[in-house]
């Protein structure tokens, strides 16, 4: 369904539409940058990891308020150039699959068929994947040390950023299309759970508000880390090689 879609890219798209955020004063805590460039290093050389995340929008237009709630799920393997993607709301599912530079997007009911593209080879590999782009976040911005936490038995250490709208516009996924013209978003915030000993991603939870005339949305995005180095096998649908859009999804 078309609303789906919408939900769907809200999460990710909607932090790329050229707002302003803050000022040009951040705080950026010694231990904080330190912890942020070992993760940032791991990662890069982290040939294999799974995701899961969960994704709650609220938003309100023209007098109505509805909440969507997807989950996503993925796996990953640097090293192969590889990348299997799948978003659930309710029954529906939707997946995606990166095979080096090639984007297949299945595409939404009542089309059969997946959305073919190439994606920027300006940008190394790793830097689109789902770990090292949530770091990304962390690179401008007030950035902040929060001790340690345990999170499943490891102990984590947690830092809290405010990205940057430098940093925000680079989070921007090649599929993205803003929903509002020129939106202005309030409220930012990223916290990230890294392994003390392993310098690896745990956990994330992503926040904002986002607002446009009469129409506004807050968003949360939650997302866990796991099989490092495990065995993975991503493999796309035959259909997606066969039964393509060149310029698209139909109705996007």
């Amino acid at each position: 369904m078309a609303r789906f879609a919408l939900h769907a890219l809200l999460v990710v798209c909607v932090l790329t539409s050229g707002c302003s955020l803050f000022g040009p004063d951040y705080t950026r805590e010694d231990r904080a940058v330190e912890a942020l460039e070992n993760a940032t290093s791991t990662h890069s050389a982290t040939d294999t990891y799974r995701f899961e995340s969960h994704m709650t929008v609220t938003s309100a237009a023209d007098g109505r308020t509805e909440r969507v709630d997807i989950a996503l799920t993925g796996t990953v393997d640097v090293a192969a150039r590889t990348l299997r993607q799948e978003a659930i709301r309710d029954s529906e599912s939707r997946r995606t699959f990166v095979v080096n530079r090639t984007v297949y997007r299945e595409c939404a009911p009542p089309w059969d068929g997946w959305a073919v593209e190439e994606s920027d080879d300006t940008v190394q590999w790793v830097n689109r994947t789902p770990a090292v782009r949530q770091l990304s976040l962390l690179e401008s911005g007030s950035l902040y040390w929060n001790g340690t936490e345990t999170v499943d038995g490891d102990r984590a250490v947690v830092l809290t950023g405010e990205p940057s709208s430098d940093a925000l516009t680079e989070y921007q996924d090649d599929q993205s299309r803003p929903l509002f013209g020129g939106p202005r978003i309030d409220g930012v915030e990223l916290r990230a759970w890294i392994d003390a000993d392993t310098k690896r991603l745990l956990r994330t939870e992503l926040r904002f508000t986002v607002s446009n005339r009469d129409n506004s949305a807050t968003a949360t995005m939650e997302t866990t880390f796991s099989d490092y180095g495990e065995s993975v096998s991503i493999d796309v649908p035959s259909e997606a090689r066969t039964n393509q859009y060149n310029l698209g999804c139909p109705g996007e």
